[in-house]
């Protein structure tokens, strides 16, 4: 079968030519449409894009005949026909002889081919390598008696355990920029201390791994060992004391002379009944025991897994209980509850490991909170009696708390090196303030550092508001209470509008108004009762009128408030309680710091 050639597209013009054609067309074409745009020649575009078109599409045709398409003959010659022959199936039948062999089909497998003049030579001989004697070896040493002959080591000091990485996000020291520096004063500005020399005592790094300077060995930091003598607080005072500061005066002798400053009859019957509830759920080794009475009820606090933090809570639990006893005007030296507070403080003692830290057993989201809570209910207990057993564990724990401040925020967090937050700072300040209140000094370098913090999280107009931290600038009521108490107990008193900033920023969610938030409650108590001012009486009344209303009052929960839903489920009944407790016993547990300064209304 004879197939024809298929025709090709001819090539009428030379290429060269064709080229020349399509530029100088489209340079017409370029003109023609700069001509359209600039000139009143392009008022009738109908008649005028329908020439360009039609010009347009000439040099495509013209471009076009330089394309060549090629039909699929193969090799055959321009001319030649292709062939095709059909092949009868039963002439093969008639093909008697074989086929000749292929070429390649006629080599012998089984014979060597011939090599060359170009074959390679034999390789030379390579003599063996003489045999070394390997030398005798002596026989092994059993590995017991290896071990045997090591010198014995010392047993490890115990140190807290590791901590992990916080759940925050990442952020670079460097990137860390103030919420707004046009709120902040002058000194937001102000550089960092130089880090101090490091202690040869101290291992480096980490506060944790202070090796034991103090001469408190026996810290073993198990709350269930057999306290050894500088734990137990049995019997009188060891030294010749020393007068009450005066910041605690009021909390001795009846509470409701001259008028109670704020106390009520109704408000001193709800503590006293905290504070019987407090004393009935105490346990027999002294502490109060957060997983039992409804601690770390929730994995997740605030939106962020916590892993059900405050289970294990039990030193700062019990720190928080010994606070509200103490306000009451009890010590473990005397008071209806003194055997509680010696119990209490003796298990905490106990707590305490070799670093000073008073929240070694605690998990990470617990622990500097505890050791917090913890250390202010030692100093304080310190400071109203300056029994001598006390004092080298509120050296320690404060010791420990000083070297777990972060020297470039000049804050704390959960674990060493972290930069601070607000809720951690306020209560480090308050177990500083009780140990310096107890003679125990605190390095200048820890106040210009906490500080520096509280210029760094300041927000609003007059710097009166706050946030947890500088780099989530995000003012809440939580944190500017806070940071006011912390302002007030660091003795900066604030500017008049800087004040008022603040207290209206709190006045506008009164305690009844929202969810219960215990904690809130508390640092704004303590901040406006400060001010003694209109502020303060707005607030103590919503304050009265919403704790008395909800204390329980019958069963075995009598006289204790249920835990709140924002941090409650972590703290559980304790937590509540005591803060609930402390914040109807502010009218005598601190002296109002600005009466002998400004008794000022922040509502001028």
């Amino acid at each position: 079968m004879h197939v024809a050639d298929l025709p090709l597209i001819a090539v009428v013009w030379d290429a060269q030519l064709i080229r020349w054609v399509v530029w100088v067309g489209l340079v017409l074409l370029t003109l023609a449409l700069l001509l359209l745009i600039r000139t009143r020649w392009g008022q009738q575009p109908l008649g005028k894009c329908v020439a360009l078109s039609l010009l347009a599409h000439v040099l495509l045709a013209i471009y076009m005949t330089t394309v060549t398409i090629v039909t699929a003959t193969g090799d055959s010659p321009e001319g030649e026909g292709v062939h095709v022959a059909l092949a009868d199936p039963s002439a093969l039948d008639e093909l008697d002889e074989p086929q000749a062999s292929e070429p390649w089909s006629a080599i012998n497998d089984s014979e060597p081919l011939p090599l060359g003049a170009d074959e390679l030579a034999p390789l030379p001989e390579v003599p063996a390598p003489e045999e070394l004697a390997a030398p005798e070896r002596e026989a092994a040493e059993p590995v017991a008696s290896a071990l045997a002959k090591l010198p014995e080591r010392p047993p490890l000091e115990q140190v807290a355990p590791p901590e992990l990485a916080p759940d925050e996000d990442p952020v670079q020291r460097s990137d860390v920029k103030p919420a707004d520096p046009t709120d902040l004063p002058p000194e937001k500005t102000e550089a960092p201390p130089p880090v101090p020399a490091p202690n040869p005592n101290e291992k480096s790094g980490d506060p944790s791994a202070k090796d034991d300077a103090s001469g408190e060995a026996n810290r073993t930091g198990d709350p269930n060992a057999t306290p050894g003598e500088g734990e137990k607080l049995a019997g009188p005072q060891d030294g010749p004391g020393a007068p009450v500061p005066e910041i605690y005066r009021k909390r001795s002798g009846d509470h409701l002379a001259d008028g109670g400053n704020g106390a009520t009859k109704q408000s001193e019957a709800a503590v006293a009944a905290a504070l019987r509830w407090l004393a009935n759920h105490q346990s027999a080794n002294g502490r109060w025991d957060a997983r039992r009475l409804a601690g770390g009820a929730a994995r997740a606090a605030d939106g962020q897994d916590r892993d059900f933090a405050g289970a294990t809570a039990d030193s700062g639990l019990t720190g928080l209980a010994l606070l509200a006893l103490m306000a009451a005007g009890n010590t473990h030296l005397e008071g209806a509850y003194s055997d509680n507070v010696r119990r209490g403080l003796e298990f905490l003692l106990r707590s305490q490991d070799a670093t000073g830290n008073l929240g070694a057993t605690n998990n990470l989201y617990e622990r500097m909170y505890c050791h917090a809570m913890a250390t202010c209910a030692v100093s304080e207990a310190y400071a109203l009696t300056r029994d001598a057993r006390l004092r080298p564990a509120v050296e320690a724990a404060i010791d420990y708390t000083v070297r777990m401040q972060d020297q470039v925020s000049g804050g704390w967090r959960y674990q060493f090196g972290q930069q601070g937050d607000t809720s951690q700072l306020g209560w480090q300040v308050m177990s500083l303030k009780s140990a310096e209140l107890g003679g125990i000094p605190v390095p200048r370098e820890t106040q210009r550092g906490m500080e520096r913090f509280l210029r760094s999280v300041a927000l609003g107009a007059n710097n009166g508001l706050a946030c947890y931290q500088a780099i989530r600038p995000l003012a809440s009521r939580s944190m500017t209470a806070e940071a006011l108490a912390c302002r007030e107990f660091l003795g900066r008193h604030d500017r008049p509008e800087t004040l008022r900033e603040a207290t209206g920023y709190l006045l506008q969610e009164l305690p009844g108004v929202g969810v219960a938030n215990h904690y809130y409650w508390y640092y704004a108590t303590l901040a406006l009762h400060q001010t003694q001012g209109d502020a303060w009486h707005t607030w103590n009344a919503a304050l009265q009128k919403e704790l008395i209303s909800t204390q329980r009052a019958d069963g075995d929960e009598a006289g204790s408030w249920d835990p709140d839903p924002v941090w409650g489920r972590c703290g559980g009944r304790v937590y509540s309680t005591s803060l609930c407790a402390l914040c109807l016993e502010v009218y005598y547990r601190y002296l109002p710091l600005y009466v002998q300064t400004a008794k000022r209304d922040v509502a001028r």
